[in-house]
């Protein structure tokens, strides 16, 4: 019987690498080939935060300068010769009593629309009495014994009966008339009480 030929182990051992070298170069091909990246994702966009309003202020309109007040005048102001003077009269007994001739007081005060009439003299008072008291001897009409200007549209005056006659106890009705240098004219009653 004929022997058959064994193989070489040489030719065994090349024809098993070219496969295994058959498949590494289909690995090489698809490593050689760029994969194609996946376009990457875009970030998030960050929450818009609402800018605030705008502060609008508005203009105050300009106004025109006030006008400067003009200076009122220190020295009396004539009223018209038809404004009346405003006379008010209190009344004291004093020292005045029933028997007596001391004097009894007399606080007058005069306005013109409102203000302080403060020239007057003693020329300028005509003083009266009417309804003579029981006993009384003489009036004290005309007779002012004292005056004095206060300064302010005050007038101090005092009165006692004419030709040194005492006072008697009773109500003295009276009235004062004043007439200033202006032709502006005023009048007031009063009571004197004498006890």
């Amino acid at each position: 019987m004929a022997s058959k030929p064994t193989p070489k182990k040489g030719a065994t051992k090349k024809s098993a690498p070219t496969k295994p070298a058959a498949k590494s170069a289909a690995p090489a091909k698809k490593v050689a080939k760029p994969a194609s990246k996946p376009a990457p994702k875009p970030a998030a966009k960050a929450a818009k935060v609402p800018s605030p309003a705008p502060v609008v202020v508005a203009k105050e309109p300009e106004l025109p300068p006030a006008p400067t007040p003009k200076p009122v005048p220190v020295a009396k102001a004539a009223a018209p010769a038809s404004v009346a003077l405003t006379i008010s009269v209190q009344t004291s007994q004093g020292m005045a009593a029933n028997g007596n001739t001391h004097p009894a007081n007399m606080l007058v005060i005069v306005t013109c629309a409102g203000a302080p009439v403060v020239e007057l003299t003693r020329d300028h008072f005509t003083l009266m009495e009417h309804f003579e008291v029981p006993g009384q001897t003489a009036p004290f009409s005309n007779s002012i014994t004292s005056f004095r200007n206060a300064g302010t549209g005050a007038y101090l005056i005092q009165t006692k009966p004419i030709t040194g006659a005492p006072w008697r106890s009773g109500h003295h009705l009276g009235q004062l008339l004043i007439s200033d240098d202006d032709e502006r004219q005023g009048q007031a009653a009063f009571k004197l009480i004498i006890k």
